[in-house]
């Protein structure tokens, strides 16, 4: 399993799969992706670009401009400028398009009905509203210049990003000795990064070890172990290379009302995707999704999120009654009243 870690300044989603025998196309694919920032603004009936097929061909770059401005017409089938800018992103709209290759028969067209339809799905996840302002607001710091001037301005577009406001404070502090309107903000906090150390590395020690490894589990025995312990079963999809698990761990998870709770009230369960150990032969299995083979602990862990709780985003908790029925999910976020809240359960 290839995984794609957005290491820029300001992320909201750790991680997407991309299937493994793809790994050439998908590179040269994302790559020139992000070699195109804008899309024409056409207009076109909107059935006519729904029944076109797509055609990419590896290493013409004229062809994949043409399929960037088609993907563009689909702003008149609904999507917004926000949308067409989100999907715009290399990694979405490259990690959708291989998983849409990698499933299509080999005699089937792919149109770009079927690639509206993934894009309509994915829209209607839970954390695609968080997923669009970060993007967004993260595109428009990149070209922002990093004036002390306009920080009140400026401030509030990282306050949308969810940053800590410790975090906040601290590239203030720096901002003030380091304006340069010549600069943008993903300049200077590229800049900020090399002097000081922003992402807390993970440690199963950390908080009495309340966020370690459960390595190789079976979903039913972690069921029927919560019906014997008479707590619902709090899964935490997380990874050792996942930037903002790591955030939410030292800003939410750490305080000491919330520890309580996942210690007392729960039974807290930590799933790593990107678990490298291998699984016993004889627990290798196929992919749903595609056919591959799960080899790794993490692999399997990130089936069972998305087969499950239909997404493979991390941070990811979600809680689940003796039933096996998903009572609450949450994402994201430096919000401790909001984590408490989904804590929180109706007697």
């Amino acid at each position: 399993m290839y995984k794609r870690y957005n290491h820029n300044w300001i992320t909201i989603y750790c991680s997407y799969t991309i299937v493994t025998t793809h790994m050439k196309k998908t590179s040269l694919l994302l790559f020139l992706l992000l070699s195109f920032n804008g899309f024409s603004q056409s207009t076109i009936d909107c059935d006519k670009i729904l029944m076109k097929e797509i055609n990419l061909i590896p290493n013409d770059t004229e062809n994949l401009k043409k399929f960037i401005e088609d993907f563009s017409l689909l702003k008149s089938c609904g999507l917004d400028d926000g949308d067409i800018e989100v999907f715009s992103n290399g990694p979405i709209l490259g990690t959708i398009l291989v998983e849409l290759t990698s499933n299509k028969e080999s005699n089937s067209k792919l149109t770009f009905q079927i690639l509206y339809d993934k894009i309509l799905k994915f829209k209607e996840l839970e954390q695609y509203e968080l997923i669009k302002t970060t993007i967004l607001v993260s595109n428009e710091l990149s070209k922002r210049p990093a004036d002390i001037d306009n920080w009140e301005k400026d401030k509030v577009l990282l306050q949308k990003l969810q940053v800590p406001s410790d975090f906040i404070d601290k590239f203030y502090t720096y901002l003030k000795e380091h304006s340069n309107p010549e600069k943008t903000y993903k300049q200077v906090f590229t800049d900020f990064q090399k002097t000081k150390s922003i992402e807390p590395k993970p440690s199963e020690k950390e908080h009495g070890g309340i966020f370690k490894n459960a390595g190789n589990v079976n979903y039913n025995d972690l069921l029927n172990k919560s019906i014997e312990l008479e707590k619902p079963l709090l899964l935490y999809f997380t990874g050792y290379a996942c930037v903002n698990a790591r955030k939410i761990e030292q800003y939410v998870l750490s305080n000491n009302s919330i520890m309580e709770k996942l210690k007392n009230e729960f039974y807290f369960v930590n799933l790593y995707v990107d678990n490298k150990k291998s699984l016993p032969e004889d627990e290798q299995t196929k992919s749903k999704r595609n056919g591959k083979l799960i080899k790794y602990v993490g692999q399997k862990h990130s089936e069972l999120q998305i087969d499950k709780f239909k997404n493979n985003f991390q941070p990811y908790f979600v809680i689940i009654d003796k039933n096996g029925d998903k009572i609450k999910e949450q994402g994201y976020t430096t919000d401790i009243v909001l984590f408490e809240k989904f804590l929180t359960l109706d007697k």
